[in-house]
């Protein structure tokens, strides 16, 4: 897995790319097909981001779990552990151990929580920033296609003023 859950897989961004240049030609060229075949390579890219996300998810609801089960098996040991020992010595050092623990849990919970809220917002950032891409990169194809068919058009009249 990349260290960055929120970064594009190499395969999305390398199917954006493509999806973005075949759009691009298909509006240039005129060809609805080759744009609509840009667009699917876009959705492609987006679902493999999306894919990244739910499984940036998945593994933080593993930890998750991993984090309850500990607890419960601190609860256990505890059990075990008063069971064994003199009652009122051994109780006083279990209640130390498990406010101890108690409290590594619940820190690393705040730290999983305040994990997944950067991670939320470094999401929402890059979605932002895609879409303003997006939109700027489709701005100027629009003004390239423009350009082309101002420069078709001029060529035509050439063409025709030889004939």
């Amino acid at each position: 897995m990349p260290d960055d859950p929120s970064a594009p897989t190499a395969g999305s961004a390398f199917e954006r790319i493509k999806g973005k240049a075949k759009a691009v030609a298909g509006r240039v060229l005129d060809n609805s097909e080759l744009e609509r075949e840009g667009e699917l390579h876009e959705e492609k890219a987006d679902a493999l981001d999306e894919a990244r996300r739910a499984e940036v998810e998945a593994d933080q609801r593993r930890a998750q779990v991993e984090l309850e089960t500990e607890e419960r098996e601190l609860a256990v040991e505890q059990q075990r552990l008063a069971a064994e020992a003199d009652a009122e010595r051994r109780e006083e050092q279990l209640e130390r151990e498990r406010q101890e623990k108690k409290a590594r849990i619940q820190q690393e919970n705040d730290e999983q929580k305040a994990a997944a809220t950067r991670l939320e917002q470094a999401e929402k950032g890059a979605l932002e920033h895609d879409k303003e891409q997006a939109a700027r990169e489709r701005s100027e194809g629009l003004r390239d296609a423009a350009d082309l068919e101002a420069e078709a058009k001029q060529a035509r009249e050439r063409a025709e003023k030889l004939d």
